[in-house]
């Protein structure tokens, strides 16, 4: 009997050391140490984060990154503009910054990081030169009723698709359209400049953010037919490092009620329904 009641405490010893050790060395320790956060966002993904911004119009993920900085009680001392998710997932790994906004969760992905809850979803789309659309028999070009997401552009012949490289609009294009000719560029922009240019003739992004695109370049529609409509849901999360339980719960808590009050659907009508932001 007392061997067992030596075992039950030293146990519990080792369990509630381990429960201090993981707080002394988890990120959201540190953040509240220094009383300061510094969060990486996308850097090219307009109104996600706007580089020249109009005054009170920062960014979407810009004001969720100062939302969550006020609930913690620290100063955001930078928002940091990445590229890809390869550059977020170094930042965080190298400390450079504590939490990244703006990335889709995977399983790939979550073996190397950890995922919030989502606070948005967005899904692949398009934007498509209208010159390989179908005509009807009077010559018109068919614009709005047959192609509403990427799916429908399967049955399409001469499909160039240009999409940017090392994301998950990648990875589904390359899944999903296995006989199309696909080019990944470096940036969206020359993925655009791409599309502009007649190297390709459909563009892959977020839809989310191709109706921002529109929004800022309202003559793409001239050219080009959206092909917005969602195919699968791309969750958009706060990321961080693997396993910091403590951060992880201050986000998902966040995140909860950033939904509950609406405050997530006010910015979306700020940024993504109309276009107020646009410089």
């Amino acid at each position: 009997m007392r061997n067992w009641k030596i075992y039950i405490l030293t146990s519990l010893f080792f369990f509630v050391s381990i429960g201090i050790f993981a707080n002394e060395n988890s990120q959201l320790h540190k953040i509240l140490k220094k009383k300061e956060i510094v969060i990486s966002v996308g850097g090219d993904y307009e109104p996600y984060y706007i580089q020249n911004p109009k005054p009170g119009f920062p960014g979407f993920e810009v004001e969720l990154a100062q939302a969550f900085a006020d609930y913690l009680g620290v100063t955001l001392k930078e928002v940091v503009p990445l590229l890809t998710f390869a550059d977020h997932a170094k930042a965080i790994k190298s400390g450079r910054v504590d939490i990244s906004f703006g990335n889709s969760s995977s399983l790939p992905r979550g073996k190397s990081l950890g995922f919030s809850d989502p606070y948005y979803s967005t899904s692949p789309g398009a934007l498509v030169n209208k010159s390989i659309l179908p005509a009807e028999s009077e010559g018109q070009v068919v614009t709005n009723k047959i192609f509403r997401n990427l799916f429908d552009l399967k049955s399409l012949s001469g499909l160039v698709i240009g999409v940017k490289d090392n994301t998950s609009n990648l990875e589904f294009v390359k899944e999903n359209f296995p006989r199309v000719t696909i080019k990944a560029y470096p940036t969206d922009e020359a993925t655009l400049n791409a599309l502009n240019e007649n190297q390709i003739n459909c563009y892959v992004a977020d839809n989310l953010y191709l109706e921002g695109l529109i929004q800022r370049n309202p003559s793409l529609k001239v050219r080009m037919q959206p092909v917005v409509n969602p195919v699968i849901e791309k969750h958009l999360s706060i990321t961080m490092k693997k396993y910091d339980i403590e951060l992880m719960v201050e986000a998902n808590f966040f995140i909860r009620e950033m939904k509950r009050t609406g405050e997530i659907n006010r910015l979306k009508e700020k940024y993504f329904n109309n276009s107020a932001w646009v410089p």
